[in-house]
């Protein structure tokens, strides 16, 4: 099996970014996984907003909008600088969000800061079904991610 070129996938990342905005590139990661959804979330306040989201169904659904941060899976993405949960609803540190079964089953998210040290949210993926993300693939992600911040607001 040939190995992957990484560096070729992170300019393949830029190249869409730079060539045809955010929401391509998130569907670009989005093929990559199994996860339903992909977005950028943006913390504002005691909440996070909605800013660029990628639903490989299409049906972008109003309840994503925006989530209470203390409520958010993101907090402990912005906590932790990660957080993964692959089943919502059998995952016992995570009984206080039982509200979210049937919304978000699956989460994987990385703390979006800026250069300043500011954060400025999370890059996500998320699905209504139990889903997993690959150690190859978070890494990745740690890589590429910081790139869309050169493309936020």
């Amino acid at each position: 099996m040939p190995e992957i070129d990484l560096s070729a996938q992170k300019a393949a990342v830029r190249n869409v970014l730079a060539s045809s905005g955010i929401r391509p590139a998130l569907a670009l990661l989005n093929d990559r996984t199994q996860y339903r959804y992909t977005a950028i979330y943006k913390l504002s306040g005691d909440a996070l907003r909605a800013e660029h989201v990628f639903d490989r169904s299409s049906e972008y659904r109003t309840w994503l909008k925006a989530v209470p941060l203390d409520k958010s899976f993101c907090r402990h993405a912005i906590e932790q600088g990660e957080f993964t949960t692959s089943h919502v609803s059998k995952d016992t540190s995570l009984v206080s969000y039982r509200p979210y079964v049937g919304l978000v089953e699956s989460y994987h998210g990385r703390l979006l800061t800026r250069d300043c040290g500011t954060p400025y949210g999370t890059f996500i993926h998320f699905d209504l079904e139990p889903r997993t993300i690959d150690a190859e693939e978070i890494a990745f992600l740690q890589h590429v991610t910081p790139m869309f911040l050169d493309y936020l607001g």
